[in-house]
């Protein structure tokens, strides 16, 4: 492929390319760039006539990716976000504008919220977005400053540094635990209801904290359960007396405080996950994700080691 000059044309055509290889339809980039479906064929054709190469098979009803679209898409894709967020660096190098951050659900109800008054007081030109998600982020496609993640710290191509560790143990009503002798007798979980967080971090099964726990007290479980698709749910219905949840320490402190749960038996685990912020490696030293990672460093000071 000769090296095309990278003209208006084509750098529209590229736009056009990359919106119509994520939706693999011409129809939905044309609604998606407010064009007619004629006009994003014609700009691919002229995208593939200006390269010499072709990027789509046409089959009926279908569109397919040829083994040179697939190289061209990872490659834009790659480029127009490395564009898209120097552009909003560029346009935010003081503490202002829009801060998109993704978080774990119960993360930023139980841990986040309470605290981040001080952040928002500390730096009011900053207009803080918070989103909640339990999946990885795609920092190539999406717009989020940064993240939150509960995980192993490994995100190839991107940074990451550690906020704190966590540690887990069983919890529940004091009248469940009464109801079903748990008080000292981990062995009575068995004839118990075990309430699971579904998706306690990226990929997880819905029950591996439970047995990561049950492994290391030798503990036999039940097998029946039941399910939710956040932690903050199966505390909830804990503490109504349903079951048995397994809690995080930086979601339970204040529960356990006021009674509305109790731990039966003193048997926390470390976890073998932590939290860690994390985006793209550019961007660790823009001022605002510097602002937001120094606040948390401060405010995980005394839970690094929970």
């Amino acid at each position: 492929m000769r090296l095309p000059k990278l003209t208006g044309s084509v750098l529209s055509g590229l736009h056009c390319f990359l919106i119509a290889a994520e939706q693999m339809s011409f129809t939905r980039a044309a609604e998606i760039l407010c064009l007619t479906q004629s006009a994003v064929s014609h700009k691919i054709k002229n995208l593939e006539d200006s390269l010499e190469v072709k990027l789509f098979i046409r089959q009926p009803r279908k569109l397919v990716l040829t083994e040179e679209g697939k190289r061209l898409q990872v490659v834009v894709a790659q480029n127009f976000g490395d564009i898209a967020h120097e552009i909003r660096d560029l346009k935010t190098l003081e503490l202002s504008g829009d801060f998109n951050v993704a978080v774990p659900p119960t993360f930023a109800q139980s841990w986040l919220l309470p605290r981040l008054k001080r952040f928002i007081d500390k730096y009011p030109a900053l207009r803080f977005h918070l989103r909640t998600r339990n999946e990885l982020v795609d920092f190539q496609t999406e717009s989020f400053d940064c993240a939150i993640y509960f995980g192993n710290g490994k995100y190839p191509g991107l940074y990451s540094e550690k906020l704190m560790g966590e540690s887990m143990l069983p919890v529940c009503s004091h009248e469940y635990a009464l109801a079903h002798e748990l008080y000292e007798n981990p062995e009575k979980l068995i004839s118990c209801l075990l309430l699971h967080d579904a998706a306690p971090w990226a990929r997880a099964g819905r029950n591996d904290e439970w047995q990561y726990w049950a492994q290391r007290y030798d503990v036999t479980l039940p097998e029946a359960g039941c399910t939710f698709d956040r932690a903050d749910l199966s505390l909830q219905a804990a503490e109504q007396g349903i079951g048995v949840a397994m809690g995080r320490n930086s979601f339970i402190v204040e529960k356990l405080e006021s009674g509305c749960l109790v731990t039966p038996f003193a048997m926390p685990v470390q976890s073998p996950l932590n939290y860690y912020i994390v985006c793209r490696r550019e961007m660790a030293m823009s001022p605002r994700i510097k602002a937001f990672i120094d606040w948390l460093t401060v405010e995980t000071e005394d839970m690094k080691d929970a």
